[in-house]
């Protein structure tokens, strides 16, 4: 009886690290990994659509290195669950980064650059005499009130973002807590 019962336990032991590695294996690959293949394409993908400049994209693909370095140091030992939420945890604000960043491409690219062609129109028109000192005054009071605009209007944004970010937190606790409650 005692050599059953030890062969019983002896199988449910091996079923459950089985399991227990099965699923750290599926994880990695399904989740973690996807995740992080899914963030290395979208910022790929927002240098060559010009919504993000090659100093974001920078920044990024650092901030995504650091957590390619974390994960190869919780591998050693394979992933605990808390490892796990960790590097999830890490992917969620990565991924609003690459939102954020990508979010600005008015500024950089369409803007910004009206800003400058209008500057260099009304220096070019003083130049070449096709505009007085008095209108070029004018001009650049005008140029002056859209960048005002611009400054009220990048504060909104930046509320905006701040309030999305939020509920970007609130969904992923959210997540964890219906993932806690599963388990």
């Amino acid at each position: 009886m005692k050599k059953v019962l030890f062969a019983v336990m002896c199988a449910v032991m091996l079923f459950g690290m089985i399991a227990i590695g099965y699923a750290e294996r599926e994880d990695w690959r399904g989740g973690i990994r996807a995740r992080i293949h899914d963030a290395k394409q979208r910022i790929d993908q927002g240098i060559e659509k010009g919504s993000l400049t090659r100093p974001e994209a920078t920044k990024l693909n650092r901030e995504l290195d650091g957590i390619l370095q974390k994960i190869d140091r919780m591998k050693e030992d394979g992933l605990s669950q808390m490892e796990r939420e960790k590097i999830n945890h890490d992917l969620d604000r990565l991924d609003r980064d690459i939102i954020k960043e990508k979010r600005d491409d008015d500024w950089h690219g369409g803007i910004r650059a009206r800003i400058q062609d209008a500057k260099l129109k009304i220096e070019r028109g003083i130049e070449r005499g096709s505009l007085t000192r008095r209108e070029a005054k004018g001009l650049n009071g005008e140029l002056d009130r859209i960048l005002e605009k611009i400054d009220r209007m990048q504060k909104e944004r930046e509320k905006i973002n701040h309030d999305l970010d939020r509920l970007d937190r609130d969904i992923a606790r959210e997540k964890r807590d219906d993932d806690h409650r599963r388990n």
